[in-house]
């Protein structure tokens, strides 16, 4: 599958609310895209993260990390509903427990409502999650140009230190960088001007957090919660179509 991008989130479009929260962990922390301020669920069982978006809505994409769901066995499925779940219910994303507690991105078919909801449910460890988008997801129009492309090249951010003789006195790594150089030519004009540059505009540029995913039909392990990490941007034509560079960049997941 080509490149996506999910940073469109409906749980921006109102009021969160939770079946339970922990003290201290609100569900309002699943939006504020820090990877270490989390929602907790009170107890063990079925916990619905709802959001009514005022007007119908759509999405077509579900993107979590920092989360211990594979932990809790946890069953998650998205629904929907045109009247905040009393007699309308529609299931949107059929219910999985995902592969690891690392960051995952689900798809599933394009449909628009007013209310939208995530159901938890875990037999005896209660939910715990800091990010979630669930939202329409940006699919590019080509394949990342080049013969050679390495989703998770890593930078290692450590200390080191060395005694009078030379010998090593101990290391500390402090974490492990992502930078992922990405590039995409032969994009038409329209794909870039109504597509790209809108997200670009409202999000990339702010250098807001958002999933990405190279190719999750083959690799649905590598998804990446990454932010923007140039200095500017450049689309030339060449000379009809256009060309794209993105450089995004993340923290690894341990």
């Amino acid at each position: 599958m080509k490149p996506i991008i999910l940073f469109d989130n409906r749980f921006l479009d109102g009021t969160i609310t939770a079946t339970s929260e922990a003290t201290g962990f609100p569900v309002a922390n699943i939006v504020d895209l820090r990877t270490y301020t989390f929602f907790k669920a009170n107890a063990a069982g079925t916990c619905y993260l709802t959001v009514d978006c005022g007007a119908a809505k759509s999405a077509d994409a579900l993107g979590i990390i920092s989360h211990n769901l594979k932990t809790a066995n946890a069953s998650i499925a998205v629904e929907s509903s045109n009247d905040n779940f009393t007699a309308n219910i529609i299931e949107r994303l059929a219910p999985f427990t995902p592969a690891s507690d690392k960051s995952f991105m689900k798809l599933f078919t394009s449909a628009s409502d007013r209310y939208w909801r995530i159901k938890i449910v875990t037999a005896s460890i209660a939910a715990q999650i800091a990010v979630v988008m669930l939202g329409q997801r940006l699919t590019f129009e080509r394949h990342i140009y080049g013969e050679l492309f390495d989703p998770a090249p890593e930078k290692i951010e450590a200390e080191s230190s060395t005694g009078k003789t030379g010998h090593l006195l101990g290391s500390i790594v402090k974490y492990t960088q992502y930078g992922i150089d990405t590039e995409w030519k032969n994009l038409t004009d329209t794909w870039v001007r109504n597509t790209f540059k809108p997200a670009w505009d409202a999000h990339i540029s702010k250098f807001y957090p958002y999933f990405f995913a190279w190719d999750i039909d083959r690799f649905a392990d590598d998804v990446f919660f990454v932010v923007y990490g140039g200095n500017g941007l450049s689309m030339p034509y060449n000379p009809i179509r256009r060309n794209l560079k993105l450089t995004m960049i993340g923290v690894k997941e341990e």
